[in-house]
């Protein structure tokens, strides 16, 4: 499982690492030692809103190589929907196994036709601005349709996380990452998309 982490100037970075938390435990527990990621970008270092910088592994690697790509939010999705360039390159990621957002992220993999027929979530603030890119925006902590996964705003990233690795560890394993994580969640709304019919269970 080779994941890409898709990074840009004005990010949340929350997302980011919320998400990142829980799956970075499925390799250093041993459960699957397969596991890599990359944090990818246009350009060789990002910087959040506050001048964060990170310097990124790839710069506009072909997303085609990865089994998932993770988008996060952040004011800088903003503009970045509307950069043929940026969009053009997030969209070398179609056919992967697990296309991944946080957050605004969802304006993205939006803005790259990834929604199109799907029900998506995003920042309880930017629902409006999600309706132009999918078929129904679910107002939802996570929205899983087929494999498409977009999840709310920034405290959400951790659950999506443990999420993830449920469905790609098993319920067993991911409750021993949640307990080692010392993170204890209220129940929240999942829905699941099947074959264009919705299944919305509580977790």
């Amino acid at each position: 499982m080779k994941i890409a982490y898709i990074l840009f100037d004005e990010i949340t970075l929350l997302d980011l690492i919320g998400f990142y938390d829980p799956i970075k435990n499925i390799k250093t527990k041993g459960f699957m030692e397969n596991l890599n990621w990359d944090l990818c970008a246009t350009k060789k270092s990002i910087k959040d809103s506050f001048g964060l910088e990170i310097i990124v592994d790839k710069i506009k690697p072909d997303l085609s190589d990865y089994d998932m790509i993770v988008v996060p939010g952040g004011y800088g999705t903003r503009k970045l929907q509307y950069d043929i360039e940026f969009i053009d390159w997030l969209r070398t990621g179609e056919n992967v196994d697990f296309i991944v957002s946080i957050c605004t992220g969802s304006l993205l993999i939006g803005a790259a036709g990834f929604l199109i027929n799907k029900t998506a979530t995003t920042n309880f603030n930017e629902y409006k601005s999600l309706e132009k890119y999918c078929e129904r925006v679910a107002q939802a902590r996570i929205v899983d349709d087929d494999n498409i996964i977009t999840a709310g705003a920034v405290a959400s990233s951790l659950d999506l996380g443990l999420y993830l690795a449920e469905k790609l560890i098993g319920k067993e394993k991911t409750e021993e990452i949640r307990i080692g994580m010392d993170y204890h969640p209220n129940k929240f709304e999942i829905i699941t998309v099947a074959n264009k019919s919705n299944c919305d269970t509580g977790r």
